[in-house]
């Protein structure tokens, strides 16, 4: 799909045909641990890259290197806040938890919902809004044609390459590849080159 995509790109935005050339082939891996990505998501709400990291790394201390809804499930909100989690985050993460635990295949039942229906799933959740459930589509379900105009990242790296450009309009002709067009921005953004 990817050539395919590449294609595509090549031939409707010569803007991203640079971007492809300067960042070379993308390989990567859909997240597998569907659990674990949304709470590291949650960690990242409205924080820096490396603020979240640094959370994330404590939380990862505490619960042993694993993630797990068990382990999370078996601290307490102060115990997460303690670690640097807001408190509205913490209880997001410790409901999500006990979802999880109830019903072991409420994540992977999304598989099988269209992109659409995914988002109101996720979004049902207090504490999961669409920039984390776009996340979820993109890094985890690998959805191919996801615009995550919510993200900072993205957003930073578009407007390095579009200027005020309507993001909406510009990225329809990504179409069906919008969300492999996201990653190439990221990594784009990633290496240094929108200063």
């Amino acid at each position: 799909m990817h050539e395919q995509a590449i294609q595509h790109f090549k031939n409707a935005d010569p803007i991203l045909d640079y971007v492809i050339g300067k960042v070379g082939a993308l390989d990567y891996t859909p997240e597998s641990d569907g659990f674990a990505f949304l709470v590291q998501v949650i960690i990242g709400q409205m924080l820096s890259a490396k603020a979240a990291d640094t959370i994330h790394s404590r939380l990862l201390a505490k619960v042993d290197g694993t993630v797990t809804p068990t382990a999370v499930a078996m601290l307490e909100e102060d115990s997460l806040r303690s670690l640097g989690i807001a408190r509205r985050k913490a209880q997001t993460i410790l409901a999500l938890a006990q979802q999880v635990i109830q019903d072991p295949q409420v994540l992977e039942d999304l598989s099988s919902l269209d992109d659409r229906q995914c988002l109101t799933r996720l979004c049902k959740y207090k504490g999961i809004g669409p920039w984390t459930a776009k996340m979820y589509l993109i890094f985890v379900l690998d959805r191919p044609d996801v615009l995550p105009l919510e993200d900072g990242a993205f957003l930073q790296a578009y407007r390095h390459l579009y200027g005020d450009a309507d993001i909406e309009t510009r990225a329809s002709v990504w179409k069906p590849y919008r969300s492999l067009a996201a990653r190439y921005l990221y990594r784009f953004l990633d290496l240094g080159y929108c200063r």
